[in-house]
């Protein structure tokens, strides 16, 4: 390890190219680790700052990655929120001496820039054995599409000089004799991101499983690494808190979706910043998961260089001059890795532009257990790493080093005037106007200095308002909340968080300390007819809901105006109305859940409750619901009784979920008051699809209500 790192001359240029990268990028008044208000931004460096924020503020606790304040009854441990795990223990151990406002992540960015240049370098030296046509060739990666694109988004993602570190020790080293450069590499991605790891764990693999096979290496020796580095990663593993999650909360969607496309490699646009990457080749249209997590683009002078490259290897009169490369047994396994590797970045659904040329069925336990790697894009960042290498020592091995170096120098001339379309766009992204200060009314600062705990009143794995409040968060010191976007989290405690919040509702209760967000608009009237007559205060400032306890006097005209405007939706008679959960207007109150997207709302938990008001008062009356209950093979009925207005209606029992189901509630017109309606469903013994083996889904089914009408008796 020690050989890799000492070359001192180089050291230091690369520093200071690192450091002046740095500030060209986040601005150079956000490199202070003090300065945090740049990380709050509305993009992932908000969520990755606030949970080392809590993390920081918490007890060393045992697995030392947990993170409960950054979640409150949600699981969570740090390596979730991707605030890269291995600085973030430690520099937990200096809590105690750093400034109140402390940030690393500006340290990271350098560091990534440093590295990114440093192992591209010792490759390319390595092979070259020339300095400066070495440090020509590292600018590549330097500025390479793929690693400028994402130093917006998680900064673990950032990190790409893993993939660099393990094409060094690939390419330039015997595989079992520098076993414990592996061993460390693997430990430490681990404790950056886990895709990084499951990377370098499958070429690590395939590179001792080759030399097995065709060096005739000792299968014992193999055997013995294999338990060394086992037990070590798993260590590392439940001590980090990756194992603070079930297995099946390791899958998510995506699979299949976002993933390399053919075409990644000269897509140079991605469309959901639209932002182009190059000034030349046109916009090539993909999905949008494909350029997003399979954005790949190489950059037009870097395309050039690869179809240069490949002209020289076909060419006979350079056969002396590549005989090394052609004969290298480390270039010969990577060539095959590299297959490897895209075959699985392409998925089971092989795409060219938007036709689909080939999709593989899976078994479902199969397609599960790939999905732990959903953005399998990702995984042709270091073939993209690869060829470029490749192309770059071919280059220099045909020419004359003045004739290699003008040819080298000349086609990143080409290259950065292509991707300085993109480049552009990340310069001083940081000092951009951010959304820290997207909350303007005053209000916020009193309830902040008052309520240390603020919660959502939808807990969930991912929600845009957290942006809104990161920065106060931190500013004003809060204590815990549940409003903690992550990568993964325990879906089961997830929903048992909803269940545990819809019942204090119910049962009018709720925490004098802490402070209430609105999660979801649609909630908001079951709220009001709760707790109207009670102290609790509701305010709407800066397009966002709260509610509190005892704090009715700080209602101003508009809170109250707003709130009164708060009634049920109108339903009118003999109209068959579509119940979606993202309409905030719609029918449903606490107690409901998405369906993926797709028409209809799930009852979830043990009570859910449905709001309607009428236009007039028509006597008694009968709503009509179209509803499928959910169903599994060990409980093929659904029972569950409804109450009207808080009075017990009728009992429902149900056993056909194949297809749509009517239900029907006649309302006795004397029941209504103001001619609301209240439907209570509530619901014993429920079954999660995880549960009954059917997918990860750890949500409490009840009833998929589609459609409701109302119909005069």
């Amino acid at each position: 390890m020690k050989k890799i790192f000492f070359d001192q001359r180089i050291n230091y240029l690369f520093l200071l190219i690192s450091f002046i990268f740095l500030g060209i990028t986040i601005g150079f008044g956000n490199i202070s680790s003090q300065s945090v208000e740049w990380l709050h931004d509305g993009n992932e460096s908000a969520i990755e700052q606030t949970a080392w924020y809590f993390f920081r503020n918490d007890i060393w606790r045992f697995p030392l990655g947990l993170n409960p304040n950054y979640g409150d009854e949600i699981t969570t441990s740090i390596v979730f929120s991707d605030s890269i795990p291995i600085l973030a223990f430690f520099f937990k151990i200096f809590k105690s001496i750093l400034p109140e406002n402390f940030q690393y992540f500006s340290l990271w960015f350098f560091l990534c820039f440093y590295f990114q240049l440093f192992f591209s370098y010792k490759i390319l030296k390595k092979f070259t054995n020339s300095e400066f046509y070495s440090l020509i060739g590292s600018v590549f990666f330097l500025l390479a599409p793929i690693f400028i694109f994402r130093m917006n988004y998680h900064a673990s993602v950032s990190g790409q000089w893993l993939l660099l570190f393990t094409l060094y020790l690939a390419l330039t080293t015997k595989t079992d004799e520098s076993k414990f450069s592996w061993f460390f590499l693997i430990i430490v991605s681990s404790l950056i991101l886990y895709n990084f790891t499951l990377i370098i764990l499958a070429v690590y693999s395939l590179l001792r499983f080759f030399e097995l096979k065709f060096n005739k290496t000792s299968f014992y020796n193999l055997l013995k690494d294999f338990f060394i580095i086992a037990p070590l990663l798993l260590l590392t593993l439940y001590m980090a808190g990756y194992l603070e999650i079930r297995m099946g909360d390791t899958l998510a969607v995506g699979f299949g979706q976002h993933k390399l496309n053919l075409l990644s490699i000269i897509d140079p646009v991605n469309t959901v910043n639209n932002i182009s990457w190059s000034w030349f080749l046109p916009d090539i249209k993909l999905s949008k998961e494909e350029e997003l997590e399979g954005f790949n683009y190489l950059g037009l002078g870097q395309l050039i260089m690869l179809l240069f490259s490949l002209v020289l290897i076909l060419n006979k009169k350079f056969n002396n001059n590549l005989s090394l490369i052609k004969n290298n047994k480390q270039i010969k396994a990577f060539l095959i890795i590299s297959i490897f590797l895209t075959l699985w970045a392409l998925s089971n659904k092989i795409s060219f532009g938007s036709y689909t040329l080939l999709e593989i069925p899976l078994n479902k336990f199969i397609f599960a257990a790939l999905s732990v790697a959903k953005s399998t894009g990702r995984i042709f960042w270091i073939v993209n790493y690869f060829l470029v290498i490749i192309s770059i020592i071919i280059i220099y091995k045909c020419f004359t080093k003045k004739t290699s170096l003008v040819i080298i120098i000349l086609l990143l001339t080409i290259q950065i005037a292509d991707i300085s379309a993109g480049l552009k766009n990340r310069i001083n992204f940081y000092n951009k106007e951010t959304n820290s200060t997207k909350l303007k009314d005053p209000i916020w600062n009193d309830l902040f200095s008052k309520y240390k705990v603020i919660k959502t009143t939808y807990p969930q794995a991912y929600s845009g308002i957290f942006y809104n409040f990161s920065f106060f968060m931190e500013k004003n010191k809060i204590k815990k909340t549940n409003l903690a976007p992550q990568a993964r989290v325990n879906r089961k405690t997830v929903a048992e968080a909803r269940y545990a919040l819809y019942k204090n509702f119910n049962n009018k209760k709720l925490d004098p300390k802490t402070l209430y967000i609105i999660g979801h608009h649609s909630q908001l009237k079951n709220l009001k007819n709760l707790f109207n007559n009670d102290d609790v205060a509701f305010f709407y400032r800066d397009n966002i809901w709260v509610m509190v306890m005892n704090e009715k006097d700080l209602m101003n005209d508009n809170d109250k105006e707003m709130f009164n405007k708060i009634t049920p939706k109108l339903l009118e008679l003999q109209k068959n109305e579509t119940l979606n959960f993202t309409d905030s207007s719609s029918y449903h109150g606490l107690g409901w859940s998405h369906n993926s997207a797709k028409t209809g709302v799930w009852s979830e938990g043990s009570i859910s409750t449905l709001f309607f008001k009428t236009k007039e008062s028509y006597g008694n009356i009968k709503l009509e619901i179209f509803l499928n209950p959910y169903l599994t093979k060990n409980k093929t009925t659904k029972e569950f009784d409804v109450y009207v207005n808080d009075k017990f209606n009728k009992k429902i029992e149900l056993k056909n979920n194949s297809e749509v189901n009517k239900i029907e509630i006649l309302i006795d017109g004397q029941q209504l008051k103001n001619n609301e309606v209240k439907i209570d469903f509530i619901f014993k013994n429920l079954t999660s699809p995880y549960e009954a083996f059917e997918s990860p889904d750890s949500r409490k089914l009840g009833i998929l209500v589609k459609n409701i009408k109302l119909v005069k008796i």
